[in-house]
């Protein structure tokens, strides 16, 4: 528990879903418990800002705010791709009166978090060999498909983030080419978030026939396990483009030191759902599945990883 007085960093995990925030005092560099708000339920990030800081102890010693956003960083306000919240680092710092505000990709943020996980925030689903030295790969379905990556580099790591999830999904079988007309029809340009996010799943369990009364991704896995057949088929499909998507970064950034998957589905699917079509797709790559099979991959359990990664971000803030 920090003082009213000593300095500290708001830092926020902030999705097409729910923003995430949390306190870290100088003393402790630890992210305290997460305060959590919907982001629909909030015209602004300020006026979310507003309830936040008053529930993390008060602006008394915040010196800076560090806010992982899921969308694209370019110079300027950034519009998060699945919520309508527009954020502009120099309104941010009006209103609060905080000079330091910057904004991260909200999986930049989960890539930095990754040094500090210890076992238990992991669920190994590849042991694989991890390579010293080699690159680390993080994809992760949820409100949209977020891509990151750490490269190695000389005493450590640079985050690498971009738009990966937006990639063009790439059907092969038959199931998956009638799917991919389907979305096309209802979204024009089929990306692969269209499919390994949480409405991709429910759209594909739509397109697939589902019953009417499954109106979210968490009856399409309910009733998957009940036996509904198009549900069943749109979680594999789900699976299966996840594990494509996560096996193509793995070969784009040669990530030798693990592949990492993150994302709010995920974590819920353990114990729910079979991750053999998941783990197929990642090693499909032709004549590279030898070198697929010796990646470790694993799956982030950690219930808020990315606020861990923002931790270490204002313990950099806080040195000298």
């Amino acid at each position: 528990m920090r003082t009213s007085v000593e300095p500290w960093i708001l830092i926020a995990d902030i999705g097409g879903t729910n923003a995430r925030f949390a306190a870290v005092p100088q003393g402790s560099g630890q992210p305290s418990q997460p305060f959590v708000l919907p982001t629909r339920g909030h015209a602004t990030i300020e006026g979310a800002l507003d309830l936040a800081i008053p529930a993390l102890g008060g602006g008394d010693g915040l010196s800076a705010i560090v806010l992982a956003v899921a969308a694209a960083i370019d110079d300027g306000p950034v519009k998060l791709t699945n919520a309508d919240w527009v954020i502009d680092p120099r309104a941010v710092a009006a209103h609060t009166g905080v000079a330091r505000v910057e904004l991260r990709n909200d999986f930049e943020a989960l890539a930095l978090a990754l040094p500090f996980l210890g076992e238990g925030a992991l669920h190994p689903l590849q042991a694989g060999q991890a390579l010293a030295g080699g690159n680390i790969a993080v994809v992760g379905p949820g409100t949209g498909l977020g891509v990151a990556g750490l490269v190695a580099v000389e005493g450590g790591w640079r985050t690498l983030c971009g738009e990966g999830g937006h990639v063009t999904y790439a059907p092969e079988t038959e199931a998956e080419w009638r799917v991919a007309q389907g979305l096309r029809a209802k979204y024009g340009r089929v990306s692969a978030e269209r499919v390994a996010t949480g409405q991709g799943l429910l759209d594909v369990a739509g397109l697939l026939g589902a019953p009417e009364d499954v109106t979210s991704p968490a009856t399409v896995v309910a009733r998957a396990q009940q036996g509904c057949e198009a549900c069943r088929t749109a979680l594999r499909l789900f699976l299966v483009a996840t594990g494509r998507v996560a096996g193509d970064m793995a070969l784009t950034l040669n990530a030798t030191a693990g592949v990492f998957l993150g994302g709010g589905i995920l974590p819920r699917l353990v114990g729910a759902a079979d991750f053999a079509p998941l783990l197929a797709a990642f090693r499909d790559k032709g004549r590279n599945a030898p070198r697929m099979a010796r990646m470790p991959l694993a799956l982030i359990v950690d219930p808020a990883p990315a606020l861990v990664g923002l931790a270490a971000r204002a313990r950099e803030l806080f040195a000298p």
